[in-house]
């Protein structure tokens, strides 16, 4: 519904800020066992895909135009950073599996 666009996509963003957080102090407490890993590059990677999801937005209004139309779909690209941040996380589970 219209009216709960918005409050899908700030809940979506606020989770994603404090995934930040999270893999951030990962990154803090287990950094020398994702160096001993190779996978630091992997796991920062991670967390710029999330970062991208904290961007300012420009519009006053949350909207889910179509794709590639006039309007805007802000869920859309939401879903892509969060999506990409799902596929580094899995990369870096299987780059930590194979050790």
């Amino acid at each position: 519904p219209w009216l709960q666009i918005d409050d899908v996509f700030y809940e979506a963003r606020g989770s994603a800020w404090a995934l930040i957080l999270f893999m951030q102090a990962i990154e803090t407490d287990f950094g020398p066992v994702l160096e001993d890993k190779n996978a630091l590059a992997s796991f920062q990677q991670v967390i710029r895909e999330l970062e991208a999801t904290q961007a300012g937005v420009w519009s006053p209004v949350i909207l889910n135009g179509s794709g590639f139309g006039l309007i805007a779909n802000h869920s859309i690209t939401m879903a892509s950073y969060l999506s990409r941040a799902n596929a580094a996380v899995r990369d870096l589970r299987l780059l930590l599996q194979q050790g």
